[in-house]
This record gives structure tokens, C-alpha cells and sequence, in this order.
């Protein structure tokens, strides 16, 4: 869900003038409409643009992402000819990596892996789709805590930060009404070594059935090796 906008140079101009004097042009965000209270996300297809970093590796690419709550989720990368170059699993903490070209998977547990690996961060993805509490506070208090976390809303509502106490942390972007669900745009994830991974949504369907073979990874005939040994990340 790639949103442009295009502006005059005189519309530009002023936009940019607003921003750097605070000269009282700031909109104010509207209230999003059509939601329905108490509905959240139980699954989510939609196309991807990922980017990751940890240290100084990085990578990005675009993919599609199927996802079944609380912790169900299937991952194809893409090349840009629309092949198939990778394929990943999770569920909780249980992650399988495919390459169908070569016939090969690796699986393993998130949590074995090294604090640097950018992989690591995906650990949290159950915890980075939850629903955020209830009652969201009123507009004067857009800061909560539960259980050592710590949440942050913007002015109408809606989470854009929530902060682990080991340091992990999410950030919301860019939020649209979606089957009556609030859903944002952009999703960045960064553990507390700082690696990080963004997730860029293109016209993401919500709350759509879900087949249980599309969330399980299919390995007969592969070669099958530790989640430690895989190096793309």
C-alpha cells in the first residue's frame, strides 16, 4: 500500500515553511472512520516491501506475507521477474527458512540464535501483532504502562510505539481503516541489539480465510539443515 502524493512547487513550498517555523500550519489528524470496537486481526495477506539491518549487513526485497494469529506466518520472497527466491515459516518461536531452486531448508528456534542476527527480531512477531489494551487512554494521557511495557498513542488513538523492557521495541505507521481495524502502513521492528527489520504493506486484505497448507512448510525431497548455518541475514 504505496501512498504518493504529488505537489505544487508553490504547495511544496509552503508545506516545508510550515514544518520549519511551527507557524501554527500543522494539520491535525482526523479521527479514522468505519472502525468497529472489539475487532482485531486474526489473519492478514498482503504483498511486502521488507527491508532488514543488523550491524553493517543489510537487505531488502519485496515478498508477499500470509499471517494467522497469534503466531502463524508464511513469507515468500520475491525476485523482481515474480519467482519464488525464498520462503520462510514461523510459528511462536520456530522458524523454517526454504530456497526452492536448491532444495533446501533450514529450521531451528529464533531463540538459538545470536543477539546480532537480524533474523532475531522476527522473534517478536507475535508480540509486534498483538492488539494494543484497552481502554486506550484519553487524548491528554497518550502514554501506558502494563506489565513493565510501555505504550504510546498519537492524539486520536492509535498505538505507534510500544517498548519492551529488555529494550525490543515496534513502531506503527501511517494507519488506515481495514475491515473495520485499524492497520498501519509501515511496521519497523528493533530488538534490543538493534537489529532491525520494516514491513511495508501494499494493499493488505484482513480477516480473509486462510488455508492451514499455505502456514506449513512442505520439505519432502529437501535437505534439511540447522537454522544457525543460514547466512542470508
Amino acid at each position: 500500500m504505496t501512498i504518493s502524493s504529488r505537489f505544487s512547487i508553490v504547495g511544496s513550498f509552503l508545506l516545508l515553511f510550515c514544518a520549519a517555523t511551527l507557524s501554527g500550519c500543522a494539520t491535525v489528524k482526523e479521527p479514522l472512520t468505519g472502525l468497529v470496537p472489539g475487532r482485531n486481526v486474526n489473519t492478514l495477506q498482503s504483498s511486502v516491501s521488507l527491508s532488514a539491518s543488523s550491524g553493517e549487513r543489510s537487505s531488502a526485497g519485496r515478498g508477499y506475507l500470509i499471517y494467522q494469529a497469534p503466531d502463524l506466518y508464511h513469507l515468500l520472497l520475491l525476485s523482481p521477474f515474480g519467482q519464488t527466491i525464498l520462503e520462510a515459516f514461523g510459528e511462536n518461536d520456530r522458524f523454517t527458512c526454504v530456497i526452492p531452486s536448491r532444495q533446501l531448508a533450514y529450521t531451528g528456534l529464533l531463540s538459538d540464535l545470536p543477539d546480532q542476527s537480524a533474523l532475531k527480531s522476527l522473534q517478536l512477531f507475535q508480540w509486534v501483532m498483538a492488539p494494543p489494551p484497552l481502554p486506550v487512554p484519553a487524548p491528554a494521557r497518550q502514554q501506558l504502562e502494563i506489565q513493565g511495557i510501555t505504550y504510546y498513542f498519537d492524539e486520536i488513538g492509535m498505538l505507534v510505539r510500544k517498548v519492551a523492557p529488555s529494550g525490543d521495541r515496534v513502531s506503527y505507521e501511517g494507519y488506515k481503516s481495514l475491515d473495520g481495524v485499524p492497520f498501519p502502513e509501515t511496521i519497523v521492528i528493533r530488538n534490543a541489539s538493534g537489529a532491525e527489520v520494516r514491513i511495508v504493506f501494499d494493499e493488505p486484505q484482513l480477516n480473509a480465510p486462510v488455508e492451514a497448507s499455505q502456514l506449513r512448510p512442505e520439505l519432502t525431497g529437501m535437505a534439511v539443515l540447522p537454522l544457525s548455518e543460514f547466512k542470508a541475514m
